[in-house]
């Protein structure tokens, strides 16, 4: 073991004068900025707009499906702010920044392996943490993404230690005493020390000092790398299936669409990285169990199913109003094309009620329905709120980034707390141009983007909701 007590200290200071002072300089540049300054928005655009290779690579990444699922073009760093928002921002330029600085230094393809495994982590943690409504998801993200920072910057930059390290791995059992035998310290102790040094993240410190296991944050970023470093052997495998059933219990979600989630985010995350540049991830990340691996024909035929069954469903809404149906059932029918030809995980229909104080729900469809309808019932007479904006508009809203953005103080803490941080559309009911209702779909459960196809459909069934009103409404 090195008997040098500065050992530690000797490390970061070469690191950080030698082989990483560009990310140094960009990391306490971008770490030091809150989204709370409106000064801090200019200094972020020109921290990369100071640097031109980056400013193109931002903005690549801002117009991915990942980040931009609108596909709404983005050509300036300003407005990728103003739509992604700025801690989304702040996230795409450190991680350029860190992939810089390994691409360019010794490449060792265990420095590569563990930039792709934080990756995975982070993208796992970030969108399980979202689905608890967490609204510092970003954050989660580059607590995770930086989490490995020590091991990454050692095999990027060993200084001849490498090999040492791994011989002593297969002999010692615990890598933290193999690390303190060779080097002195542990690599987990290199990152809290780089943390510090470059004042990353509060929570990135809280993760790494184990400081409370109860925090869902960092259990996050725990769970998130357990499922990333297990995974490699495979789907099925016990350490996989053990970590999946805890994040069931902790989301109230049913084991298997927590699985069916994070197979999705771990495609989210092969995208993410070879965008990124890096194109080793198909290494570390597995496919998909062969049940959920979709071919491109069965792509096609999902998409011909679908529209299919939007067209069965309209046409059947058609003759349902020719005939005169009864109004709940055509309701219902609207309701159930939205969820089933949309693959929508919540709708409501929901009334103004009470003499026009209250908006309620009247019928719900999909994940936890009987609670979802009983909890979406809001004021429209006591403070200006999403909906009262909405039937004051009479026009259909989609609620993506941008528009909360723009929106965003219309959503209520007692609308927030009901509906979570989700993109949605939802669309005023009238009669002769009077609000009756309000119709509303997001897909909380999946996650999965809204389309402007879809948004187009959704509009379609709720004008038939609309005209069921006009003929069949009492």
């Amino acid at each position: 073991m090195s008997d040098d007590k500065g050992a530690l200290k000797k490390w970061v200071r070469r690191l950080n004068e030698e082989e990483f002072p560009l990310f140094a300089h960009t990391a306490r540049n971008i770490a030091s900025l809150s989204a709370d300054d409106e000064a801090s928005v200019n200094e972020l655009a020109q921290v990369i707009l100071g640097d031109s290779a980056m400013t193109a690579r931002v903005l690549r990444m801002a117009n991915s499906a990942y980040y931009n699922p609108s596909s709404q073009r983005i050509n300036t760093v300003s407005r990728a702010v103003v739509l992604l928002g700025f801690n989304v921002v702040r996230s795409i330029a450190l991680s350029i920044s860190l992939i810089d600085t390994v691409l360019t230094g010794g490449r060792h393809d265990a420095a590569l392996g563990e930039l792709v495994k934080s990756f995975h982590a982070a993208i796992q943690a970030k969108e399980f943490s979202s689905v608890r409504n967490t609204p510092n998801t970003e954050e989660i993200f580059i607590a995770a993404l930086l989490n490995r920072l020590g091991v990454v910057a050692f095999w990027c930059f060993p200084y001849g230690k490498d090999t040492a390290l791994i011989e002593a791995y297969t002999v010692t059992k615990e890598p933290a005493e193999a690390e303190k035998d060779v080097l002195g310290f542990t690599l987990e102790q290199l990152t809290s020390a780089l943390s510090k040094e470059w004042q990353l993240s509060t929570l990135l410190m809280g993760a790494l000092n184990h400081s409370d296991t109860r925090d869902k944050n960092i259990l996050d970023i725990g769970r998130g790398f357990r499922l990333a470093n297990s995974v490699e052997q495979g789907w099925d495998t016990n350490p996989v299936l053990l970590v999946l059933k805890e994040i069931s219990e902790d989301i109230n979600r049913p084991l298997k669409a927590v699985k069916e989630m994070a197979y999705d985010n771990s495609q989210k995350a092969m995208r993410m990285i070879e965008q990124f540049g890096i194109q080793i991830a198909s290494q570390f990340i597995p496919p998909l169990p062969q049940e959920v691996a979709p071919g491109m024909d069965d792509l096609e035929t999902k998409t011909d199913d679908v529209v299919n069954l939007q067209l069965d469903i309209l046409r059947e809404l058609s003759t349902m109003l020719s005939e005169q149906v009864d109004l709940n059932t055509v309701l219902g029918t609207v309701l159930e094309g939205i969820y089933r030809s949309l693959d929508m995980d919540r709708v409501v229909l929901a009334l103004i009620v009470k003499k026009g104080t209250t908006l309620e729900s009247k019928l719900a469809l999909g994940d936890g329905r009987n609670r979802f309808g009983e909890l979406f019932k809001f004021p429209l007479n006591e403070v200006d709120n999403v909906f009262t904006h909405l039937f004051a508009l009479n026009e259909p809203l989609w609620m993506d980034r941008k528009m909360r953005a723009d929106l965003g103080p219309l959503l209520t803490p007692e609308i927030y707390n009901v509906i979570g941080q989700v993109e949605f559309f939802a669309i005023p009911v009238c009669v002769a141009g009077k609000p009756k209702g309000v119709i509303y779909a997001d897909r909380s459960l999946t996650r999965e983007p809204l389309e402007k196809h879809a948004f187009l459909t959704f509009r379609h069934f709720c004008e038939q909701a609309n005209i069921a009103f006009t003929i069949l409404g009492r």
